[in-house]
């Protein structure tokens, strides 16, 4: 590869998603952990391409988008062959600008991140938490939600409810509380996908409580994203609904359960650890230090 290798720029990576994947494969194969997003590998048409190529191969890559608010996200990889040659500062000095340097996710917060994120005089601003545990036959049993609320499994006729109460949940939130109906739709859209995997916590008038949404891969079921409605807080409706999902995975077949959670999110921190979760790995975003 030359000294200086060429770094190319488009305004949709959508057109290079087969190689884009490769990649992402590659560095999930040599780190444990996948160096994009669920959200960026759905959405590729809306990120923003720089690419590094070497005789025909995408060997870096970092993809990034406009927040709406004057932040551009980032995240980017190395191909593990071409690492250690100054190809992940380039990135992000291509995709920087003294107006708006990007917000940079890494994920599992590799030595190769944090480096770069020091070389560049980023610090951490957030954090996200992995945690998980196995399933066992004590989850065969869950406590009943409270009388006059039942939680059944989504439908098409429950998009509308659960997109409104997503946004409330998630107002601060800046990836989930952003989910729309074509969000959502492809979603639904994944091989991952079952209805049956997404409860949905209801009071006797139907007004939607909560929900408790499952991605299934392999033995493993992740908690995709779990949410109570704020005047609902405070009565056991969250610990109900895990325990559901809990039991559906049991009655499925599940080995192994996850869950992502924001590090600074101590009352669900404290839900999960009491149901028997522990910290698997971290993801961290930094951002231009401040002077």
């Amino acid at each position: 590869m030359p000294e200086t290798p060429e770094i190319s720029t488009t305004a949709s990576a959508d057109a290079r998603g087969d190689e884009i994947r490769a990649i992402a494969d590659a560095a999930l194969s040599a780190d444990g952990v996948s160096p994009f997003n669920e959200d960026t590998m759905l959405s590729l048409d809306a990120r923003r391409l720089a690419a590094v190529d070497d005789s025909g191969q995408l060997v870096a890559v970092a993809l990034t988008r406009d927040l709406g608010d004057g932040t551009v996200e980032g995240e980017l990889v190395v191909h593990p062959a071409h690492r250690r040659a100054g190809l992940g500062g380039r990135l992000y000095d291509a995709v920087s600008s003294a107006a708006a340097p990007p917000v940079l996710w890494a994920h599992g917060n590799l030595p190769g991140a944090s480096a770069l994120a020091e070389s560049r005089g980023l610090e951490a601003v957030r954090t996200l938490l992995k945690l998980g545990r196995p399933i066992t036959d004590a989850d065969a049993g869950a406590t009943p939600p409270p009388d006059g609320l039942t939680i059944a499994p989504f439908t098409d006729a429950d998009a509308d409810d659960f997109l409104a109460l997503n946004a409330i949940v998630f107002r601060s939130h800046p990836e989930q509380g952003a989910l729309d109906a074509a969000g959502l739709d492809a979603r639904r859209s994944t091989d991952w996908f079952d209805a049956d995997d997404f409860l949905l916590l209801r009071d006797e008038d139907g007004t939607l409580l909560g929900y408790n949404w499952l991605k299934r891969e392999g033995d493993e079921v992740e908690i995709y994203v779990v949410g109570i409605a704020p005047e609902a807080a405070g009565r056991g409706l969250g610990r109900a609904l895990m325990q559901a999902g809990l039991q559906r995975m049991h009655a499925t077949g599940a080995s192994k359960t996850s869950l992502y959670v924001e590090g600074d999110n101590t009352a669900a921190l404290a839900l999960y650890r009491s149901l028997g979760y522990e910290q698997l790995s971290i993801d961290v975003q930094y951002r231009h230090r401040r002077s």
